[in-house]
């Protein structure tokens, strides 16, 4: 008697510690979370103090935690963990990754500056003219014309908008490298100089300031001259310029190119058209006009259908500007006349 009471106990109690065991795996298993946040500088090899709006979690680093995707848990730095919770009451990483986000790359611009001290390996503090940028840089950024970033580098970074709120840079070029240019141009059968500079202040509508390593160049347009890879000449632009000499002892420009990425939108049918006339902004970057007319500022974008008339954008000139209303609800230049 006694032996079959202690063997219907002993089956009981298996059958209750298998129930409790199969219920305590199934709640480790589906007990997961992702979270995201930016990581506290009480961070160590062995937890992730995590900062996020609902406060800080305590979060346990496992050797088998998956850190593939993010080596350097630095302060700041915004990541997202999938973790569960332990035996311990922990909660433990399964991942850690710096989450990817979307990037808008048809609405994207170009902007020049110098790299600050404040840079990090995920963010660059760019110092503009119009104050500093960060930008940040992620495994979709285009690097080919930039070997390597250093503080006070010069560089001219393609952004757009992410999907984070943040501007991403799209693609990097090094200010300070050659644009690959052959030192010499056969243009019609003639074979002249082709200088790699950066347009200076002080260029107008009939003389371009062009500075190059050799010193500044003062160069005139010529009425052949072949701008078609060029929209405008603004100062500080990085340009390419086929040049001959003139019989009135000037440098003429036989052919002029933009060695920078201006990111411009895809023309579209513009159901609706018109004409403003104005100045040239020194606000104007590679794609976009800002055009000061008697009713205020406009902002134009530049598209990749847009035709000069004449010449370049150039700050200061009175230029005459026909437009379409885009799908965007702003206004494309279509051509541009002096």
């Amino acid at each position: 008697m006694i032996k079959r009471v202690r063997s219907r106990l002993s089956v009981f109690l298996l059958c209750v510690f298998t129930i409790f065991s199969m219920m305590y795996f199934r709640s480790d298993a589906a007990d997961t979370y992702t979270v995201t946040g930016t990581v506290d500088s009480a961070t160590n090899s062995s937890y992730l103090f995590l900062n996020t709006p609902q406060g800080q979690m305590t979060i346990a680093i496992d050797a088998d935690t998956d850190l593939s995707s993010c080596r350097m848990l630095l302060p700041d730095k915004e990541v997202t963990v999938d973790c569960h919770h332990g035996s311990d009451s922990y909660l433990h990483a399964s991942r850690i990754y710096v989450a990817t986000a979307v990037v808008d790359s048809s609405n994207s611009t170009t902007v020049k500056g110098t790299v600050t001290s404040k840079t990090t390996e995920d963010v660059i503090f760019l110092s503009t003219s119009s104050g500093t940028m960060q930008i940040k840089v992620d495994n979709t950024t285009d690097m080919t014309g930039c070997h390597v970033i250093t503080v006070g580098q010069t560089l001219y970074i393609t952004t757009a908008r992410g999907s984070d709120a943040y501007m991403h840079a799209v693609a990097i070029r090094d200010g300070n490298a050659g644009t690959g240019a052959s030192d010499t141009a056969t243009i019609n059968g003639v074979t002249m100089p082709n200088l790699t500079g950066t347009v200076a202040e002080g260029t107008t509508a009939s003389l371009l300031y062009f500075s190059t390593s050799g010193g500044t160049m003062l160069i005139k347009y010529d009425s052949n001259t072949d701008y078609s890879g060029c929209l405008t000449l603004i100062p500080g632009q990085s340009i390419t310029v086929a040049c001959y000499g003139g019989s009135d002892a000037y440098m003429h420009a036989a052919r002029i190119v933009n060695n920078e990425m201006a990111g411009y939108n895809a023309a579209e049918s513009y159901s609706t058209t018109s004409t403003f006339k104005g100045k040239v902004s020194s606000s104007t970057t590679l794609n976009t006009l800002y055009l000061v007319t008697d009713g205020g500022t406009m902002q134009i974008k530049l598209d990749t259908s847009t035709t000069l008339s004449n010449k370049p954008l150039i700050v200061g000139e009175t230029v005459t500007v026909t437009c379409g209303h885009g799908s965007d609800a702003a206004w494309h230049a279509t051509n541009i006349a002096y």
